[in-house]
């Protein structure tokens, strides 16, 4: 009787230590398993930021400093020869000068501050000579007197005067009249400059003031 009642009571307690173990192996593995994963975080990258508003620091960047562009200067070539006043002169470009009118008058004052007295008016006339079109828009004309000593002569506006057109037909020709200051005094011849292209020499006549 007592041997019946002691089997159970050892039946339970072979699986009471088993069902111990099997906790206490979890319970272990639980505690094994949260060492390594806060030690895994504590191997994070230290430089990372753990603020939550914190702003990442910008990199530098560098950049080539782009060349400037390289342009093609033009360069005045010399003034021509001399050409008498009552010619015309050799066709540069195609194009052939002339002084068709020069003549001594008073003039000025037409604009505040501009003087008034005596004065050349001269008149150019260019034509085209060649195949195509001239672009004639910066073409101007300028004056010295004096002889030698080249006094330059300053230019004078409004009426009376005139410009060539921004370009002349292949075939065509046109005038314009420019006047400018000249005191009476000065003896000396006087000169024409006519300045046509940029990259063609300037034009000058020379002769006798009027």
């Amino acid at each position: 009787m007592a041997d019946s009642q002691t089997e159970p009571r050892r039946r339970m307690g072979w699986r009471g230590w088993t069902l111990i173990g099997v906790i206490a192996v979890l319970l272990i593995g639980g505690i094994v398993w949260g060492v390594l994963a806060n030690s895994g975080s504590d191997q994070a990258d230290p430089g990372a930021s753990t603020s939550p508003g914190a702003t990442p620091t910008p990199q530098p960047t560098e950049f080539e400093t782009p060349s400037p562009g390289a342009t093609d200067g033009v360069a005045k070539p010399d003034d021509g020869e001399e050409v008498p006043l009552d010619e015309p002169a050799p066709a540069v470009e195609g194009v052939v000068t002339e002084v068709t009118d020069i003549q001594s008058i008073t003039a000025g004052n037409d604009i505040p501050g501009e003087p008034s007295g005596p004065a050349i008016q001269v008149t150019v006339r260019l034509t085209n000579g060649s195949e195509k079109a001239i672009d004639t828009a910066g073409a101007n004309v300028t004056l010295t007197y004096g002889g030698d000593d080249r006094l330059p002569a300053a230019g004078l506006t409004g009426e009376g005067t005139s410009v060539w057109p921004s370009s002349i037909a292949a075939g065509a020709s046109a005038d314009a009249v420019f006047q400018f200051a000249v005191p009476s005094s000065p003896d000396g011849d006087v000169r024409v400059i006519v300045d046509i292209l940029a990259a063609v020499p300037n034009v000058v006549f020379v002769g006798p003031r009027p």
